[in-house]
């Protein structure tokens, strides 16, 4: 993420000093708040139970593996939401649930059975994301930096990559080229600084060492996904292709799903400074937005179109579209000269994608630009958890596939987005 859309200095300050700093609440495919105001949600009387997830500093995928273990089923859910954070979302468990199963009580987590569905809940079916904020520990903001009307980078957030191990990507990039053994070593073995000293410590021993049977001891239990790529590993110690399968599929499409974006950054970053992110040409694909803000069907730049979907752009009726690559991907347009400096600077090609242990990753379009549809600022004050300081809380909700770290990377503009609580 080179580039920031507005000429600003930034306010600084910190996010998530505790959790309730950074609320997400989901917004359901109809248009409702999927939090536990909720009080039902229907879509037909079919087998599925819907029910809303809160949970708190926790990660979703480990929380949906717990819940599939402790309901025998599948369990399903439309986006990915922050882990240092308080989130809600609509989430599907695949049969008939006794009310008492949901209020079990699960390390932060709550759950609140709201109906029935006829299908499960599944990746991208919402309509986009509410977040309260509270932006801390700020001194000498202009209080103008915190206004905002325009346009937005569409840009994959910090989130997407990890923070505290900032290498999903990485795991990603070796995974496509066949580099079983390095993703797994990065995967395990890659100590960050940011992490808490009992993991760092597992980790850099395990590098130095690669005694697996020690690492199993010493790798905390709340690792359950690093746990069971050691054990794999100790039964049959060369099979790195293997331990990597030994991961939920899902986890394994994040990897990867994360190269992509990490490509998709580069791409956008180019075309923002080679003919910017608002101008369509032949070859390009421009998508009518809906009321939500959200692009819907693409629509191909040809000789006879371009200069209507630029006004449409313009309009702020559409939006460019750039290509998130995969094996499937047409690269045409101004895409093509840009991902063809990257890819071959990666040493990678769209047939690597084809495939990656056993998954296809075909490529898909994504937003140049985003804009939320509704925006405020609730509070500005002292900040009472840092005397001297000021804060703020602002309300925003962001169409589906948008991150919130985006849009407070234009306000914050954080030297360290780590320490910056991005």
């Amino acid at each position: 993420m080179l580039y920031y859309s507005a000429d600003k200095k930034g306010v600084g300050g910190i996010l998530r000093q505790i959790p309730e700093d950074f609320v997400v609440e989901e917004i359901t495919r109809e248009g409702a708040m999927a939090n536990f105001d909720l009080a039902s949600l229907r879509r037909g009387n079919g087998r599925y139970t819907l029910a809303v997830l809160e949970k708190t500093s926790r990660d979703l995928l480990p929380v949906v593996s717990e819940l599939k273990r402790r309901f025998g089923v599948d369990v399903g859910f439309a986006g990915i939401k922050d882990r240092r954070a308080v989130t809600s979302q609509l989430i599907s468990i695949g049969g008939s649930i006794a009310e008492e199963d949901l209020s079990a009580p699960l390390k932060n987590i709550r759950i609140k059975m709201v109906g029935r569905s006829r299908w499960p809940v599944s990746p991208g079916e919402l309509r986009g994301n509410r977040f309260t904020i509270t932006i801390r520990s700020m001194t000498d903001a202009d209080p103008a930096d915190l206004e905002f009307e325009g346009w937005l980078p569409g840009y994959f957030g910090h989130q997407r990559f990890g923070t505290v191990r900032p290498n999903t990507h990485k795991v990603g990039r070796l995974i496509l080229r066949g580099d079983y053994e390095g993703a797994v070593r990065e995967f395990l073995a890659e100590p960050y600084e940011d992490e808490p000293e009992r993991i760092h410590h597992a980790r850099s021993e395990l590098k130095d060492g690669w005694d697996l049977e020690a690492a199993l001891r010493d790798f905390p239990t709340s690792l359950i996904f690093e746990r069971n790529v050691i054990k794999k590993l100790i039964s049959q110690p060369r099979d790195f292709q293997g331990a990597l399968k030994a991961l939920p599929r899902n986890l394994l499409r994040l990897f990867i799903n994360s190269y992509q974006a990490f490509l998709f950054n580069f791409a956008l970053s180019e075309r923002w400074s080679s003919s910017g992110l608002t101008e369509a040409s032949p070859g390009d694909y421009v998508a009518p937005l809906d009321r939500w803000g959200s692009p819907s069907r693409p629509i191909k730049c040809n000789g006879s179109n371009t200069e209507k979907l630029r006004r449409m752009i313009s309009a702020q009726k559409a939006v460019l579209m750039v290509r998130v690559v995969g094996n499937m991907t047409d690269l045409e347009g101004t895409d093509r000269e840009i991902y063809g400096r990257i890819l071959e600077g990666e040493g990678a090609s769209l047939n690597d994608f084809d495939g990656v242990l056993g998954m296809p990753f075909l490529g898909m379009l994504r937003f140049a630009t985003f804009r939320p549809f509704s925006y405020e600022i609730l509070k500005r004050g002292p900040d009472e958890l840092n005397p001297g300081s000021s804060k703020a809380v602002i309300k925003a909700s962001l169409p589906k596939a948008c991150y919130a770290t985006v849009l407070l990377r234009e306000f914050m503009r954080p030297a360290d987005p780590f320490t910056a609580g991005f």
